[in-house]
């Protein structure tokens, strides 16, 4: 027998019958307990999406509208559930299911099948919720990362894929176009051996290249241990106007718990999996969004308040295991340019210098994308990835105050610009919030300038950008 509670202005976090789940978020350690309809719940500042997940891991269904992601604090042993859900979430509706179940000795068991979270009346903005895929990620010996059993192809202009089809079929493989023309993402559903595979299609076929799927690391920013208060954020601002240049941010995804980020939101995409709801498990994307929209200002700025914020294009590229891969770097460029970018946010880089993500970058600068992208946090005056390509903008990080090279910023020849590189964040990055520092925030600040500017001048050329550019920094 199923039993349905709908209960309104409220959202919960629950699990199932007599099943404890202690979880490792990405933020601090949550444990979940359910003993018939009473609760035990304990968490700090976990987002109820990474809760959510631990259910779906059990086999609860979960629908809700992908919105509605707070971080929960919570403390309570053995409450009643409907007791802890109105007490900590009063912003939305839910229903439950439950299975009642006939027990030993005549007893009745009661489990949860079924989780719906919603904005009162709006039950056709959910979606599911699914368990993240990730792809299994190996390291060649010269330290490079690649998604293992995957390869990329680009035939020549006039190739048949279907050649190519009938080769790869001994190897039970499947063949996928990109969404740049010409590429394709050729998966393998066993072991095999891809480096003698991506030698026999470059002698057999009429192709441009073939190479491994790569993969990437996010890079990380740098946290400083000394109290800092949370960041005081403007929240009432207007949506951008007709004239806007949206910057596409491809990170690791956009978490509105925090910050109403709905009137600067102008389209989001999770591109490890696009049936599955953009979320942000590891801090680093929603990060980047404040500092390009402009919602929190790095220090050594100034001190006057914006009058507009940029919009943004909010992309989840790296999966929850912090990795990149070209594939999804070019699917990620696909949808940022369907929903009218003019900026590309890429604050992550890799000393990886791959044929594949070169293209990617070529191919969004030829239809009018302006990229700009990390030098990295490591001053090594090696090249980093994609920052160093022709097609993207490099930028290196000044110091707190704004007018010195930041002592821990990647610099060289390929570094174009040095922008403001500290910020005090009310988001943490897999921990709490307070001052943050890397090339990773003056690249989303980078970013925030340029789209100013287009918004501005919204026929100026590349090479105009960058004289603006040349201006401020």
């Amino acid at each position: 027998m199923l039993v349905k509670k709908t209960i309104g202005s409220a959202v919960f976090i629950i699990c199932l019958l007599v099943t404890c789940l202690v979880a490792k978020g990405a933020q601090n350690d949550f444990t979940l307990e359910l003993h018939g309809e009473r609760l035990t719940l304990s968490a700090e500042k976990i987002p109820l999406h990474t809760i959510l997940g631990k259910l779906v891991e059990q086999g609860v269904v979960v629908k809700l509208d992908p919105q509605i992601n707070p971080l929960i604090t919570a403390n309570y042993v053995k409450s009643p559930a409907e007791q802890v859900f109105g007490a900590i979430l009063d912003t939305a509706s839910y229903s439950l299911l439950w299975e009642s179940k006939k027990g030993p000795e005549g007893s009745t068991d009661i489990s949860l099948t079924e989780i719906q979270i919603f904005k009162s009346g709006r039950q056709d903005l959910m979606k599911p919720l699914l368990q993240p895929k990730n792809n299994d990620i190996a390291q060649l010996r010269n330290g490079s990362f690649y998604v293992k059993n995957e390869i990329l192809v680009q035939l020549a202009a006039g190739s048949d894929i279907a050649d190519l089809e009938r080769y790869l079929k001994q190897y039970n493989a499947t063949v996928t176009p990109g969404k740049i023309p010409g590429i394709y993402r050729v998966a393998f559903s066993g072991d095999v051996d891809v480096q003698a595979i991506i030698q026999e299609i470059k002698k057999i076929y009429t192709s441009e290249s073939a190479d491994l799927n790569y993969a990437y690391p996010i890079q990380e920013p740098i946290a400083y241990p000394s109290p800092v208060q949370a960041a005081d954020l403007e929240l009432e601002y207007s949506a951008p106007g007709n004239n806007h240049a949206p910057i596409a941010i491809l990170d690791t995804g956009l978490s509105t718990g925090t910050v109403d980020f709905d009137k600067l939101i102008i389209s989001s995409l999770n591109a490890t999996n696009p049936d599955v709801a953009v979320t942000d498990t590891i801090g680093h994307g929603t990060q980047m969004a404040l500092i390009a929209t402009g919602l929190v200002e790095p220090y050594g700025t100034g001190d006057e308040r914006r009058q507009t914020y940029n919009p943004i294009i909010a992309i989840k590229a790296f999966e929850d295991n912090g990795f990149i891969t070209d594939y999804t770097i070019m699917q990620s460029i696909h949808f940022a340019l369907e929903n009218n970018a003019r900026v590309l946010s890429l604050s992550w880089g890799t000393e990886t210098n791959n044929g594949f993500m070169e293209k990617a970058f070529e191919y969004a600068s030829a239809q009018g994308l302006i990229a700009v992208a990390a030098a990295g946090n490591e001053p090594t005056g090696k090249p980093v990835y994609p920052a160093a390509y022709p097609s993207v903008i490099g930028v290196g990080a000044l110091d707190p105050h704004g007018t010195q090279k930041w002592n821990n910023s990647n610099y060289g020849s390929f570094v174009a610009f040095y922008a403001p590189g500290f910020a005090n964040m009310p988001v943490g990055y897999k921990g709490e919030p307070g001052l943050y520092a890397g090339t990773s925030i003056s690249t989303a600040y980078v970013a925030s300038a340029i789209s100013s500017f287009l918004a501005q001048n919204p026929s100026a050329t590349t090479q105009e950008v960058l004289e603006f550019l040349n201006t401020e920094y």
